[in-house]
């Protein structure tokens, strides 16, 4: 007999602007990584000796970043287990397109999930990795990982067409 315990919550991605788009961790990450930049520039000083040393100016507040790894495995259930990775790659693609309001021609706004450890982080899907591992005798994919990567934010909007000149 084992004495390890069922994890109390499972880590969770979901859309914020489509509550039917979540996706609930099969099996919680085994590590999360969460990055924080400090965007420091050097302060131009051509032509100028280095006696007072060198100059940083701050350039602004970053987000911060996250990347898991999620494992998806259906191979006892002898089904697909694509069905959360189309979940995935929905809330990575554009949230509707057809839409008068520009703000919702862009990808979702999500929200991150995990008990304690990671109570709501607010963000976009910036990339996912895919990598299937096992396939069923007819080619379907039982096994999965998925590397995904998200950027921290509070508000998102499409940006502007600056190319045509019609901020459109």
């Amino acid at each position: 007999m084992t004495d390890f315990n069922q994890p109390k919550s499972k880590l969770s991605i979901g859309s914020v602007d489509d509550h039917t788009l979540t996706v609930d961790a099969q099996y919680n990450p085994k590590e999360l990584q969460i990055d924080k930049n400090i965007p420091w520039q050097k302060k131009n000083q051509a032509n100028q000796g280095n006696s007072t040393g060198l100059h940083l100016e701050f350039t602004g507040a970053e987000g911060r970043t996250m990347s898991i790894e999620l494992l998806f495995d259906s191979y006892e259930l002898g089904t697909s287990c694509d069905e959360q990775i189309k979940k995935l790659n929905a809330m990575a693609s554009v949230w509707l397109a057809s839409s008068p309001d520009e703000n919702k021609r862009r990808p979702h706004m999500c929200v991150v999930a995990w008990g304690e450890t990671v109570p709501n982080f607010n963000c976009v899907i910036e990339s996912i990795s895919t990598k299937y591992t096992m396939f069923s005798s007819e080619g379907a994919p039982l096994r999965a990982t998925c590397t995904v990567k998200l950027k921290e934010a509070d508000v998102v909007a499409r940006a502007k067409d600056t190319a045509s000149g019609t901020g459109k």
